[in-house]
């Protein structure tokens, strides 16, 4: 037995041997760091997904003209496109030409169209047919030629009464689809992507971002007239830096804006990912020399046959890689060093692409050369599973998961793979497991949905004769109620609701139904006390409590053992009290009538609707699917508007105030209360800085 254990104990250790021997190469020799980032916005170290595999069009030779070679370098290339046979085009801008080069990277042909030369192209496309797409920037067109570089035809300025003579028509990128569709990015454009037929024709304006204005720009709107309006300066949307055409013929684009980063656009152009967030906004490396977090600027986006998109951000030279649905899966990056370039690491990432085997090229237009990544094993492991998961082979994928799982158990996306496999295939008790482990409250909604359907379905019958039988107990109940006085008689047995206590608590389902003469009978028939109102902040403090622990992860997903219940508390109840203290006094300058004890008392009535319904409605989430969502932020907001028009009765009422004098003293018990924290936070850095002052006093005088 004891040797048994012995080999057991050697395999094992060679075994994470081997792994660390796989790993550490993998993490030594990259010159940047990978992350992921978890459900909760927490950012990961990861091993890395891709590897630098080299440069290429470096040193880039082209035929002379003599039957030589001579040395020609890109200058300052724009754009990068590969197309189905995994060639490579480059729009080499400065040199006025496009540079074809095979799946190998070498030159096959240098594109210049001698009789209608290029003026500084900067966008390049190339449909299944071989036609190729010039972005012809300095000539104000875009060019197509067939695939013996013949030209075919030039798409001008769009003509239409519905464009404005001050449109500039500069096409930058271009894209066409499966139906022939041509799609162009002009410079600066705000109006959106200018889209022609399969003729030719002007199509229309596709893909328009939305017009992003400041609270103060709306107050403004309200509040100036047209001629004030109209010395303003005009907003207008921002403009589309890039775009992509993938598989199945979604329209990626990417700008420089808060909501419309990347999206994701249907034949229609509704954007299918509106809801999301792209660039990380929580690690250093996403953030500028100020240390400050700014705007991902993203210049350029691809899309694998898998659904994997790839998106590179300029200014922070930040790779970022995200699944079909948009979650993040990796990003990396690295320090560059201006003068001291490093493979791997680009200076000012201008474009990128991806082949068939899911390799990436990233253009460079300060170093004129082109930087080439292969997925490394853990990062294939990744792409396969979720390949199988984009083709709907979930059982497939499952073994793919858990090893990935079993080299990285902090690898979020990992357990997102395994929860949707395990939907998918009906497990639902599995995947409401596995979401969890995810941080998915959307996908455990869903499983707990499926499974509380299943539930019903099998307890229907039982459930019907159950509530058909207490219909007809509460109306024989009813009757004999009435009958025999049963309810005269329980009354008459219950004494301890001649205690005053009970009848003060009793009396807030009167300010419940009554609010202003509830209140009043506060102050003038003795109808609240401080015990009864302790006794409602400490039920209060602790059904709190109880709506943290007890809220479902659907309406909730915290990770567990991450819920600070006692925190909240205590911020809720020194929020409360700092409100009692200064309502008090500013009634007391402004003339009210109320005592301490109404205010406190008032106070802590006013809080019966989140003692009655807060708890109940987190009991209740648990039972609920995010489709029922609206009704339950319904009620959670109710509760608190209830709240807060019980505190402004309570004041109307306790103070003899009118209307508009309860809605001052509301206005300055609020200014009055931030001014109250914030002398409060004073007093605590004096005192911290006092203290530290006294410690290093008497540091220097011991020694």
């Amino acid at each position: 037995m004891r040797k048994l254990q012995i080999k057991w104990l050697a395999a094992m250790i060679t075994a994470i041997c081997l792994l660390l021997s796989w790993m550490t190469p993998a993490w030594a020799e990259m010159p940047y760091r990978t992350y992921t980032q978890d459900s909760y916005n927490r950012i990961v170290p990861t091993q890395p997904a891709y590897k630098a595999a080299g440069l290429i069009a470096q040193d880039l030779k082209v035929p002379d003209g003599q039957g030589g070679q001579m040395y020609s370098p890109l200058k300052r290339p724009q754009d990068l496109y590969i197309d189905k046979h995994d060639h490579m085009y480059i729009a080499d801008t400065d040199n006025n030409r496009i540079v074809h080069l095979d799946s190998q990277g070498r030159v096959q042909r240098i594109i210049t169209v001698p009789e209608s030369p290029l003026d500084h192209p900067q966008g390049v496309f190339v449909d299944d047919h071989g036609d190729l797409y010039i972005a012809d920037t300095g000539n104000k067109r875009v060019l197509r030629l067939d695939k013996d570089g013949r030209i075919v035809h030039e798409y001008t300025r769009p003509q239409s009464r519905f464009i404005a003579e001050s449109f500039v028509y500069e096409p930058t990128k271009v894209s066409v689809d499966k139906r022939g569709f041509v799609y162009v990015v002009p410079r600066g454009s705000y109006q959106g992507i200018v889209q022609f037929d399969a003729e030719g024709k002007f199509y229309g304006f596709f893909g328009t971002n939305w017009t992003e204005a400041s609270t103060m720009d709306r107050i403004r709107k309200m509040l100036y007239t047209k001629e004030q309006l109209s010395r303003q300066v005009r907003l207008l949307p921002a403009a589309i830096g890039s775009m992509f055409i993938d598989e199945q013929g979604y329209l990626y684009t990417v700008s420089v804006s808060a909501t419309e980063q990347i999206k994701k656009l249907n034949i229609r152009g509704d954007n299918l990912w509106r809801k999301l967030s792209f660039g990380d906004k929580n690690t250093v490396i996403d953030r500028g020399a100020d240390n400050q977090a700014s705007l991902p600027q993203f210049a350029d986006i691809t899309v694998s046959h898998n659904g994997i998109m790839t998106a590179i951000e300029k200014n922070k030279n930040i790779i970022y890689q995200y699944d079909a649905s948009g979650e993040l899966l990796f990003f990396w990056a690295g320090p560059v060093t201006v003068g001291a370039p490093r493979v791997g690491l680009s200076q000012s990432p201008i474009a990128i692409a991806s082949n068939s085997r899911n390799e990436l090229f990233v253009l460079d237009d300060i170093m004129n050369l082109v930087q080439a990544f292969t997925p490394t094993p853990f990062g294939e492991m990744v792409y396969k599973a979720l390949g199988l998961m984009h083709e709907g082979k979930y059982v497939e994928s499952v073994q793919e998961w858990q090893e990935i799982i079993r080299l990285n158990a902090y690898f979020s996306p990992g357990y997102k793979g395994l929860s949707d496999a395990a939907y998918y295939t009906g497990d639902y008790e599995q995947a409401l497991k596995l979401y969890r482990l995810a941080g998915s409250g959307g996908g455990y909604s869903d499983a707990f949905w499926q499974l509380r359907l299943q539930w019903f379905q099998k307890h229907f019958s039982f459930l019907a004769t159950l509530c058909l039988a207490l219909f007809v107990i509460w109306i024989i109940a009813a009757k004999l109620q009435s009958r025999l006085g049963w309810r005269r008689r329980i009354k008459g047995t219950w004494k301890w609701r001649e205690y005053q206590i009970f009848q003060q608590l009793r009396h807030s389902f009167t300010i419940l139904r009554s609010p202003l003469e509830g209140f009043g009978d506060i102050r003038y028939l003795n109808m609240g006390g401080y015990l009864s109102a302790a006794v409602l902040l400490a039920l209060t403090v602790l059904a709190m409590l109880g709506s943290v622990y007890v809220t479902s992860f659907s309406f909730d997903p915290v990770p567990a053992g991450q819920r600070n219940g006692a925190s909240i508390a205590l911020v809720g109840a020194s929020t409360w009290f700092s409100w009692i203290i200064c309502n008090y006094l500013i009634g007391s300058i402004r003339h009210g009538e109320a005592r301490f004890k109404d205010v406190f008392v008032g106070g802590a009535y006013a809080l019966v609707p989140l003692l009655l319904i807060g708890l109940p409605l987190a009991l209740a989430s648990n039972v609920m699917a995010l489709s029922e969502a609206p009704i339950y932020s319904f009620l959670h907001s109710a509760v608190y508007i209830w709240c807060g028009l019980l505190f402004f009765w309570k004041i109307q009422a306790l103070q003899n105030y009118t209307v508009g004098e309860a809605v001052v003293n509301v206005l300055l018990t609020a200014f009055a209360t931030v001014m109250l924290w914030v002398l409060v936070f004073i007093i605590v850095g004096l005192f911290s800085e006092f203290y530290s002052f006294i410690q290093t006093i008497y540091q220097e005088v011991s020694m």
